[in-house]
């Protein structure tokens, strides 16, 4: 599942699912995706609509405040004997982006573009490979446990993503981790 928009009732279409899903195996653990925010290009203007100064600031503000406080916490109290977790997959698409404005990246990708060589394919921020695959990677070390410092899947890029996809693992908020 993925952290949606509905600022009404956050957690509604979670709930539902969480009660179907129990349904079906009442000990199933759920794992919430946080997605990345909208529309890339406005990045900077949305986080200083907020009252934030970069997109990573309103990033951080959307997982935690949002996510896990609005929505997760809630969540676990409606459902007390579910296992709840959050992969913040955004978060790929974020710090990817800065290693491209900072010149970071070891591979020739621009910000729009085709797939294979660039972060997103359209204004609305639909994945490029570099993000899709390094957003693989951290729902292999999330749900998996992989050890991504030793894993040996080939990305396709010279960036090294396993590191990427480590280092946001790493910095997640432990309890909200499996």
């Amino acid at each position: 599942m993925t952290a949606g928009h509905d600022t009404i009732d956050r957690i509604e279409g979670h709930r539902e699912w969480i009660n179907y899903a129990i349904q079906n195996n009442p000990n199933v653990k759920i794992f919430i995706a946080i997605p990345q925010i909208d529309f890339p290009a406005d990045w900077e203007q949305r986080a200083q609509e907020y009252g934030f100064s970069s997109i990573q600031e309103l990033y951080d503000y959307f997982v935690n405040d949002i996510v896990h406080n609005e929505m997760v916490d809630q969540l676990r109290i409606e459902f007390p004997s579910t296992k709840i977790f959050t992969i913040p997959t955004g978060w790929a698409s974020v710090n990817l982006d800065q290693m491209n404005i900072d010149n970071e990246l070891l591979d020739q990708i621009s910000r729009f573009g085709p797939n294979a060589t660039s972060l997103f394919v359209d204004d609305k921020g639909h994945q490029g490979d570099i993000i899709i695959e390094t957003g693989s990677l951290l729902w292999l070390k999330n749900i998996y446990n992989v050890d991504l410092s030793t894993n040996t899947y080939e990305t396709g890029f010279n960036t090294d993503l396993h590191d990427i996809a480590n280092n946001i693992y790493s910095n997640h908020d432990s309890n909200y981790k499996f």
